[in-house]
């Protein structure tokens, strides 16, 4: 909510004029470009075998699926689903995520560059994985945390912790 104060009163008058506390904290982060928050936490979900079944394929374990979570400290997240043939997936999920960590601390635009030059390194599924998620962020930033609860059940995450086999956050 906006608060119109008048031009013509001091700021110890303003403060005087009632219990109204001003936070610059507040006015600070609404105004800033949001894409210049950076990335604090990169979540890697392995979905079990039921999850994988219900949402993706029915009886297939010729394929490794979950979720690539990406999140700023404002609470606004980004995700993408994946399914990967188990071909494609060299080592165990830890191993596999591992060259995601370095875009943890970067900017959303540094990140997508970051993606971007490791592309021949990463391979196109997990390259396109990272960027995926990392637009879908972009797509909701300037947005309030409220809507990415609302969006999906991955959110719960007591449902998403007893569906997922393996779990890495970086």
């Amino acid at each position: 909510m906006a608060i119109t104060l008048p031009d013509n009163l001091s700021a110890k008058e303003i403060s005087n004029q009632g219990n109204t506390t001003i936070t610059m904290n507040e006015t600070i982060d609404y105004h800033r470009d949001t894409r210049t928050l950076p990335i604090t936490y990169i979540e890697c979900f392995r979905f079990d075998s039921e999850l994988t079944e219900k949402h993706f394929f029915e009886n297939s374990t010729d394929y490794v699926c979950g979720l690539i979570a990406i999140s700023t400290k404002t609470g606004v997240w980004g995700v993408k689903e994946f399914a990967i043939p188990c071909n494609s997936m060299k080592g165990d999920m830890a191993l596999w995520a591992a060259p995601m960590q370095r875009i943890k601390g970067l900017t959303l635009i540094e990140g997508l560059n970051y993606v971007r030059e490791k592309q021949a390194e990463w391979g196109p599924l997990r390259s396109e994985l990272i960027a995926s998620a990392l637009m879908n962020l972009n797509g909701k930033l300037g947005l309030t945390s409220k809507i990415n609860k609302d969006q999906s059940y991955y959110w719960d995450r007591a449902y998403l912790f007893d569906h997922t086999q393996a779990y890495v956050i970086f």
